[in-house]
């Protein structure tokens, strides 16, 4: 599958690790959708949405993310 960039509307959190060089944003899109848009080396890597899921749910993906729990090659 094709990974695109995601329309988000409003940017709540970011996470960065600098051991690994990895960056996660957490925020919603248009109809109130929590996501995380993740980055590494400053390279946008995905775009995730999390329909039906909660901000502490967005937040622990960001988490993981950056902390190396979480891959999204």
């Amino acid at each position: 599958m094709h990974n695109k960039v995601k329309i988000f509307k409003d940017l709540y959190h970011t996470y960065f690790n600098i051991l690994n060089n990895r960056k996660s944003e957490v925020y919603t899109d248009e109809y109130g959708n929590w996501g995380c848009r993740f980055w590494e080396n400053n390279i946008w890597q995905k775009d995730e949405i999390y329909k039906g899921h909660s901000e502490s749910y967005a937040e622990s993906a960001a988490e993981n993310y950056v902390e190396g729990i979480k891959n999204v090659r």
